[in-house]
């Protein structure tokens, strides 16, 4: 598999998509995780999977992380609703009737029909389901994002929109295909060993490339280029890559493809300015209102996963065997 991947979708631009008024294909009623009481259901997170364009849909490695990842961001939907109704936040009975009423109307103006049936009564559940949502949703993120949060998470992020490119070398220590969580745990600490022996000064990172790495780039050192924020490369090492300044090295990183230690060669600046980015800038403090809000409510309202569908370990995002 290429080692410079393209991230295959910003999953909470997919959340903010609006849904159809019919449910998900409601004959999957497997219960793949419960929120308190409130069970998510397989079909709603297959409908959200099936949102992905066909041609960014990821496939092998890092589809159970895309699947996990859905799952995580609907979960967390429902633990901002939670939170809502715990705290008193929660539209009124006439509130909610009223905005199904209108959204309705919108769907008849483009011509959907609810389905007959069974198939009606699940469509009805998923359509209330999403009122509720956006009106909670809609009052947080307006509090939210005002003109001195947007100021300040450009601050401290600009590197991350403004079209900053790093140039960057990596050492990839690649686990077998019968690898299990001991033997990464076991190349986590190689890697901190060999990242130990470079900072130290008794080997230089290209030196250390050339003799550990599993990757194409050990060759060369272990260079790879120029890299963005948001691709070519996975999410997870691009995060950690962004987290660095020139000369600095990563600890172990892990991806779908295995173990990382980044080194950070050169920065490129960026130019845009925060006008000409409001919109990831949005975007970002959705995910960080969502987030924050979610991690709250979880210390009241408990989170528990079946093995129906892939999932993280609480905490982290590392897949559940």
């Amino acid at each position: 598999m290429n080692e410079r991947i393209l991230l295959y979708v910003s999953l909470f631009a997919l959340l903010a998509i609006p849904h159809s008024a019919s449910a998900a294909d409601p004959t999957d009623t497997t219960v793949v995780a419960t929120v308190g009481d409130d069970p998510i259901e397989a079909s709603e997170v297959k409908q959200l999977m099936d949102l992905i364009p066909v041609a960014r849909r990821p496939t092998g490695d890092l589809l159970a992380m895309a699947q996990a990842q859905m799952l995580e961001e609907i979960v967390n939907r429902r633990l901002v609703v939670a939170y809502a109704q715990r705290s008193g936040d929660a539209p009124s009975a006439e509130a909610l009737a009223k905005a199904k009423k209108q959204l309705q109307l919108r769907l008849s103006a483009q011509g959907r029909k609810a389905p007959n049936g069974q198939a009606e009564q699940a469509a009805d559940a998923e359509l209330d389901r999403q009122v509720l949502w956006r009106l909670i949703w809609d009052r947080y993120l307006a509090k939210y994002r005002t003109p001195e949060r947007r100021k300040a998470w450009f601050q401290s992020h600009h590197r991350d929109v403004d079209g900053t490119e790093l140039v960057v070398s990596h050492i990839l220590l690649r686990p077998d295909s019968t690898a299990g969580p001991k033997d990464l745990e076991a190349l986590e600490k190689q890697a901190a060993a060999i990242r130990a022996e470079i900072t130290s000064g008794k080997t230089e990172f290209a030196q250390a490339a050339a003799k550990y790495s599993g990757g194409p780039s050990g060759k060369q050192g272990g260079r790879l280029g120029k890299i963005g924020r948001h691709g070519p490369m996975d999410e997870a090492f691009s995060r950690a890559a962004f987290e660095l300044e020139k000369g600095q090295i990563s600890p172990p990183i892990r991806s779908p493809f295995g173990i990382h230690l980044i080194c950070c060669d050169e920065v490129v600046p960026g130019s845009k300015q925060i006008s000409e980015v409001a919109a990831a800038i949005d975007d970002a403090l959705a995910q960080e209102l969502l987030t924050r809000i979610a991690g709250i409510e979880r210390e009241k309202t408990a989170v528990k996963y079946t093995e129906a569908w892939p999932h993280f370990k609480p905490g982290t995002q590392e897949l559940a065997k």
